[in-house]
């Protein structure tokens, strides 16, 4: 399947840029299993919460100048 394929490959990523693999999760649910659904969010939710958060560092072009001496 298609998905699974650029789900497992997005995983790989993460794991290449030290984020956790736990962030992204693949889960089958049919539209009437909307108690599965909800109780799925909850759990992947809960599990996100309780990881490290992600630390974003932005460099601007000045800031990558200034690193290299220009």
């Amino acid at each position: 399947m298609k998905c699974r394929k650029v789900v497992e490959e997005t995983h790989e990523l993460l794991g290449l840029l030290g984020i956790d693999g736990r962030r992204l999760r693949l889960k089958w649910i049919s539209a009437s299993e909307g108690v599965a659904f909800a109780e799925g969010i909850r759990d992947f939710t809960k599990e996100i919460e309780s990881l490290d958060k992600l630390a974003y560092i932005i460099e601007t072009d000045e800031a990558r100048s200034t690193k290299q001496g220009r």
